[in-house]
């Protein structure tokens, strides 16, 4: 029989009113142990990374590996992208450096290999870096450092390297904190700034595969290497690799994922995935549903509503059951990936990951391994539980009050300060109710 343990939590969080759902399940007979609306739609936030998590790695395996390649046809260079969501600038080095015998070619670049999207979610702010721009050619999370600083003249003077989204750029001296201004150029999207004095931010890029292209072009010339300016061009069928890079095992990609819940790294890891399925680019949203198929194909889908929408959760129209969650996570517990098991490449409570702050409380301490999901009006947590009893348990838990979420969707991508103060006052109450949640299960079972 399931035990229902919400009522005095909820009461001491402010959350009488709050929609509250979560199931509590015993992993080794699967028996229900706790429960309330478990078949109800909740956001998930950025807990839909578990999901992508294990589409992938059971599409493309532990050990998969993303390759970034220089080929060679005629007298044209391209810079080929496979994806690879943990591509460095050091490893564009590496493939310049690579490339011996060349001293000039005509210089292309190929993301063909998966769509192309300016931004993951055209409903979330358009200058926060979570929200960059998506190609198979990824550089450094697509963020890009932007320092402004004073002209010797006077005045304010921007920066940014050539072909980055971020140039041409306009610095005006301005009152108070420095204003960040999205616009449209001919040549695609850029930014003005208005400040007062020097500084800097990161802002995300939205034309990656340029971006990328421009930084080898730079590289490559420091090293001899004269490459024209960069054209997109997919690489010819006959074209010879004369470099390549692999990237980190997949299993190692996934774990930093969870750990640190970058949303790129789980939409190139997504989109890949759907790549080998579709054999074929998909757009974000296709690519999404497409991994939800499959993983309905290898649980069963028993009936209770789920939408991905995005592989990184970064959607307010996602959806998903607590009940839906938690038969994902007994499937994941029974598998290994690159030889790691499934409940290791989570957070660790007082430990690691966003969860690293819970080392403040020792009953909760190295018990709980779970993805933590976070958006105004959405909070979610699921993964495993380490009980008292020493009882092993998978659990979901989700708050989510969809009708302010609604509200504030129509209010547009950039909300207010109050609006965000009330949105954030609302978080810390969901995040203090899994707390007493987490502890009285860890005690009753």
């Amino acid at each position: 029989m399931a035990l229902c343990v919400a009522l005095a939590p909820l009461a001491a969080t402010g959350f009488e009113n709050a929609v509250t759902g979560y199931i509590v399940t015993d992993l080794d007979d699967g028996s229900v142990l706790a429960s309330q609306r478990a078949d109800d739609a909740f956001l998930p936030a950025s807990t839909a990374k578990i999901a992508t998590a294990v589409a992938a790695l059971e599409i493309l395996g532990g050990d998969h590996r993303f390759e970034t390649s220089l080929r060679l046809s005629g007298s044209g260079l391209y810079l080929v992208g496979g994806g690879d969501p943990l591509l460095a600038v050091e490893d564009l080095m590496s493939l310049a450096q690579a490339s011996t015998g060349i001293t000039q070619a005509r210089f292309f670049y190929d993301d063909s290999l998966l769509p192309r999207a300016t931004e993951i979610d055209t409903g979330q702010s358009s200058s926060v870096v979570y929200n960059p721009g998506v190609s198979a050619l990824s550089l450094s999370f697509n963020r890009r450092r932007l320092v402004w600083g004073t002209k010797p003249g006077g005045g304010l003077l921007a920066f940014a390297l050539p072909g980055s989204d971020l140039a041409p750029l306009r610095a005006l001296p301005g009152k108070g904190a420095p204003l960040f201004h999205r616009f449209e150029t001919p040549d695609g999207p850029s930014w003005s700034v208005t400040a007062r004095k020097a500084g800097s931010t990161w802002l995300p890029v939205r034309r990656p595969a340029l971006f990328t292209a421009f930084l080898f072009r730079e590289l490559a010339a420091m090293r001899g290497l004269v490459l024209t300016e960069p054209e997109a061009r997919a690489a010819p069928a006959d074209s010879r690799t004369v470099a390549r890079h692999s990237g980190p095992r997949l299993v190692d990609i996934v774990t930093l994922s969870l750990q640190y819940s970058n949303n790129l790294v789980a939409e190139l890891i997504g989109l890949g995935a759907s790549r080998k399925l579709a054999d074929r680019p998909e757009t974000l949203a296709a690519s999404a549903a497409r991994l939800q198929a499959e993983l309905d194909r290898r649980l069963g889908n028993d009936g209770t509503e789920w939408q991905l929408d995005r592989h990184s959760g970064l959607s307010s129209r996602a959806r998903t059951s607590p009940r839906r969650m938690a038969a994902l996570l007994h499937y994941a517990a029974g598998r290994r990936y690159g030889g790691r098991s499934f409940q290791s490449l989570l957070p660790i409570s007082g430990w690691k990951g966003p969860l690293a702050d819970w080392e403040d409380d020792p009953a909760l301490a190295f018990r709980v391994w779970a993805k933590t999901g976070t958006m105004y009006y959405g909070r979610g947590l699921a993964g495993y539980l380490h009980a008292a009893s020493g009882r092993q348990l998978a659990f979901a838990l989700f708050t989510s009050d969809l009708e302010e979420r609604r509200r504030l969707d129509t209010l547009g991508p950039e909300p207010g300060a109050e609006e965000r103060a009330q949105a954030d006052d609302w978080l810390a109450r969901a995040r203090a109710l899994e707390r007493n949640l987490l502890k009285r299960w860890i005690r009753a079972f």
